[in-house]
């Protein structure tokens, strides 16, 4: 009887675990469209729930969606919350493009908090890195460039 008992057991955890695999191919088959998730997390962005709006700012950095940078800028100048800008300075940096670079270096006038402040900076700084130690030219062009009048 044990035995019989043991085997209608595994025959049904067979069972229950071919019906899960088979829920996971459905899923994995749906086509959903970057447009439709970049909504999506947009309306999390624009929501009142705190941590939706955190992580959604994050993920659609992530998906360096350039159509959520004027959103972000927003963010990043207006925002309430410290954790708020400082997440929309990290998902922008993600998207990098020229103006969001030029913001970065221009970030002391439309921002007052500290923090926020000190990771714009660092990030602006990281591209300059990023543009002149590890090119071919080396760090002469960083300094070059320092040196230039308009900096």
């Amino acid at each position: 009887m044990n035995k019989f008992h043991t085997s209608i057991i595994l025959l049904i955890v067979l069972l229950a675990s071919s019906n899960l695999l088979a829920g996971e191919s459905e899923i994995q088959t749906n086509n959903i469209s970057y447009d439709q998730i970049e909504k999506t997390l947009t309306q999390g962005v624009n929501s009142d729930n705190f941590g939706l709006k955190v992580s959604s700012t994050e993920m659609l950095g992530e998906i360096t969606s350039e159509n959520s940078v004027n959103l972000f800028t927003k963010l990043l100048r207006e925002g309430d919350n410290e954790k708020l800008r400082l997440v929309a300075a990290l998902s922008l940096w993600k998207i990098g493009t020229d103006l969001i670079i030029y913001m970065f270096k221009k970030s002391r006038v439309f921002n007052s908090n500290e923090n926020v402040l000190n990771l714009c900076d660092h990030l602006y700084n990281c591209h300059l890195y990023k543009k002149y130690c590890e090119s071919k030219k080396g760090k002469q062009a960083l300094i070059a460039y320092l040196f230039e009048p308009n900096n």
